[in-house]
């Protein structure tokens, strides 16, 4: 039993979206970008590349139960029955997990850094566990501060996903080019950071819709959350000013595209979400109301995700 309260304190969905995002980043997106711009093939093994998915899953999951163990009294008020640390995981218990699957992450991170001799990939989740463990007890109390880092940390996922790669690849595909005008080492790496750019974008939106929806907890704990410092409408505002980001963006991929079937995928994926979001963030007055905001904004993730395995 106490199993089961351990995996959903993981927040089992999201890591399926790290998963799903680093698999979709490297065997779709960049396999297609350098098999049809210079039939390169990937070098990292199947099995590193598993253990580096792991690694980033077991990071999130430690992010995740370290979160739930600082928020304990803030959950009890925002979400009283799906607290799990200090009910059913006991808070030393909680520090061990998390401790634990960080060892795990780490250990795995430096066994592939070794097998090819990269030691520069330990920076990405050596530094995202340093934020993450940071975030809970002092960022996330603070405006703007925390969400940033959320969406730091989740842009990360397709680079972690690419770097070894393109690291190992680099000298080959510096004297590459595409169309003559662009080093494919760049035009690959364009791909990594326009999927990294709507991880971050999409994060800064869904992280202050929870703000709004966590209101009364964060107000009870003296959380300095941007709802409480700012109030609800400027909240509404600023979320409103990232969606719009987010059309442009589309807008951007929309006019690199000319088959008609793309657009009817770009916007079954993409628009249709964030627009009714859009419209249930016009029409959110209560921290409850900003659920289906929260809930439109995830199937724009999973969209997207699917965008990419469909078009590509």
């Amino acid at each position: 039993m106490r199993l089961k309260y351990i995996i959903l304190l993981s927040r089992p969905l999201n890591l399926v979206i790290v998963a799903i995002t680093m698999y979709i980043t490297r065997y779709i997106v960049l396999t297609d970008v350098l098999h049809k711009k210079a039939e390169i093939d990937l070098i990292i093994k199947g099995v590193h590349f598993s253990a580096l998915v792991l690694a980033a899953l077991l990071i999130t999951a430690a992010g995740n139960v370290i979160n739930d163990y600082f928020d304990q009294k803030v959950d009890k008020i925002n979400k009283p029955d799906k607290v799990i640390v200090g009910k059913t995981v006991n808070r030393k218990m909680a520090i061990l997990i998390h401790q634990g699957l960080n060892g795990i992450a780490l250990s795995l991170s430096i066994w592939v850094a070794s097998v090819y001799h990269f030691w520069q990939l330990l920076f990405i989740p050596l530094t995202i566990m340093f934020l993450l463990w940071w975030y809970s007890p002092l960022l996330k109390k603070k405006p703007f501060v925390g969400n940033l880092l959320v969406a730091i940390c989740t842009a990360a996922v397709p680079v972690f996903a690419s770097i070894t790669d393109l690291y190992l690849l680099r000298d080959s595909l510096k004297v590459m080019t595409v169309n003559n005008t662009m080093a494919l080492q760049s035009y690959s790496w364009l791909w990594v950071l326009g999927i990294s750019a709507f991880a971050f974008v999409l994060t800064m939106i869904r992280e202050a819709v929870k703000d709004a929806e966590d209101v009364p907890g964060d107000r009870s704990e003296r959380y300095q959350t941007l709802p409480i410092v700012w109030g609800m409408k400027r909240t509404k505002l600023y979320v409103s000013g990232w969606m719009i980001v987010y059309f442009l963006m589309v807008s951007w991929c929309m006019s690199r595209l000319s088959e008609s079937m793309d657009f009817a995928w770009i916007t079954g994926c993409l628009i249709l979400p964030m627009l009714i979001a859009a419209l249930n963030v016009y029409r959110a007055s209560m921290p409850s109301d900003f659920s289906r905001v929260s809930r439109w904004i995830k199937f724009a993730m999973v969209g997207g995700l699917l965008l990419m395995i469909v078009l590509l």
